[in-house]
């Protein structure tokens, strides 16, 4: 059974662009309920990876193409999730000279002082 994928009609585009919409929406009002930072972080991040996985599907025509290809255009995002997790660690949490900001301009503690305080003893 073979898929033309050489026209896709208006009725999709339009779908997509409702999807889309619905999901731009969706994270704008994200940034106005209150709720814990992380799980912002995690619907944000969830909410963009959909729309960047519609747009391929769509606009890029992945979903016809072989898994080979699909997992080749989308390697770089699992490389750079791989990479983020593998520093993580090294800066974050253990590193005295990282300072985190919060949004309000103040110095959070990243645990450094307390780890060299104990060593310290």
């Amino acid at each position: 059974m073979a898929h033309d994928h050489t026209h896709t009609g208006n009725r999709q585009y339009f779908t997509t662009w409702l999807w889309l919409l619905v999901m731009t929406s969706f994270a704008l009002a994200i940034g106005y309920v209150s709720m814990p930072e992380g799980v912002k972080a995690i619907l944000l991040v969830g909410t963009t990876l959909a729309k960047i996985v519609l747009i391929g599907r769509i606009f890029m025509h992945l979903k016809f193409e072989k898994m080979n290809l699909v997992m080749l255009t989308f390697s770089p995002l699992l490389l750079s999730v791989i990479f983020y997790f593998m520093t993580h660690a090294e800066t974050r949490g253990s590193d005295p000279t990282h300072e985190v900001l919060s949004h309000q301009g103040e110095v959070i503690p990243n645990g450094a002082e307390e780890h060299e305080a104990t060593h310290e003893k």
